[in-house]
């Protein structure tokens, strides 16, 4: 199974790299003296030097555990014997997307809550042919707010994301993200907002609540945002790096055991470790973690490496660093820090 899930990983990788383009063969690394705006330019690794197949373990370690649900945050969690739900969170995040040789630094907040609004609706004025604003009425709907704070980005202000919708399912999925265009066609969507300094962009949609007797309504402009090169990024990027399918392998390893292991199949290559780490004190609660460390190649040039400190009791990364490079040279690089949790007892 592992082996299946590390071969996916190939296919996955090699069908992104045909999606970033450009050209060359040379490697993009993090610099060790901690500043990520600076990097160096290293040869691609020859998959010839990477053993075929290794493999340590603790023998005296009888403790397991391993990461069972990889970025699913709409499920609970245990935390000290006790089932939570995650229905906040906060964090550092930093990208540099194929096309830049800048990263971009936002503190992201993300939050879900039941609520109420006021719903709005457009009606069409037969006479004049202009559609016209009419109030509905109070409804009750889950509401998922992001704010964006940029440190560093083509955003000035913060920049306000809120989502109001009838169906919690058809949003949770992407509740992580840091910015996501998907959520203004979800199912039951009755309302968003979108909102910068005196930028801004609402939406109403009655369907989401099954009332038909009125026309979507719309307020504002979200040119500025839908066209943002930073909105793209900050999707894409995290969609890379979720969708990375070498996360399944962890579902397998117990993450208490420090051990290595290394594949090549087909010309791909891939390297990992997992080393027992210490415990991890974040919004009142302590977690048990473990450093993963990886590099893949593929055929073609294409390459990369990272690192990530996880807790078997989090579905997400305390922190991660990484980059993804397509055969061509281009390539993403990401780093996510989590700051604050908030949990609500299931």
């Amino acid at each position: 199974m592992k082996k299946l899930a590390l071969l996916s990983l190939a296919i996955a990788v090699l069908m992104i790299s045909g999606c970033l383009g450009g050209g060359g063969t040379s490697t993009i690394v993090p610099s060790s003296n901690g500043e990520d705006e600076q990097y160096t330019q290293t040869e691609t690794p020859e998959t010839s030097e990477i053993p075929t197949e290794t493999q340590t373990q603790s023998e005296t370690s009888q403790e397991k555990a391993s990461w069972a649900s990889p970025w699913d945050i709409s499920s609970p969690i245990t935390v000290d014997g006790r089932s939570y739900k995650i229905v906040a969170i906060k964090y550092r995040y930093k990208v540099r997307h194929p096309d830049s040789e800048k990263v971009f630094e936002y503190i992201v907040e993300k939050r879900k809550s039941q609520t109420e609004i006021m719903l709005y609706g457009g009606e069409l004025n037969l006479e004049s042919g202009n559609v016209e604003k009419v109030e509905i009425g109070k409804v009750k709907v889950y509401e998922y707010y992001t704010k964006l704070t940029p440190v560093s980005g083509e955003f000035g202000d913060p920049v306000e994301f809120y989502v109001w919708t009838s169906d919690p399912s058809s949003v949770d999925t992407y509740f992580a993200y840091p910015a996501s265009m998907t959520l203004l066609l979800a199912p039951g969507v009755v309302a968003t907002k979108v909102a910068s300094g005196d930028k801004f962009y609402i939406f109403y949609n009655p369907p989401g609540i099954g009332n038909y007797d009125y026309m979507p309504y719309t307020e504002g402009s979200l040119d500025w945002f839908k066209n943002s090169k930073d909105v793209e990024s900050l999707y894409l990027s995290f969609m890379v790096v979720t969708t990375f399918p070498f996360w399944g392998a962890l579902e397998e390893d117990n993450l208490y055991s420090p051990h290595e292991e290394s594949y090549s199949v087909l010309g791909f290559s891939y390297n990992y470790r997992v080393t027992p780490d210490s415990e991890v004190s974040i919004s009142e609660h302590t977690y048990r973690t473990s450093k993963v460390e990886w590099t893949y190649s593929i055929p073609g040039g294409g390459n990369g490496k990272g690192s990530a400190l996880i807790s078997a009791s989090l579905p997400i990364p305390i922190k991660l660093e990484g980059v993804f490079v397509s055969p061509q040279g281009d390539g993403w690089y990401l780093s996510m820090e989590l700051l604050e949790l908030g949990l609500e007892e299931a």
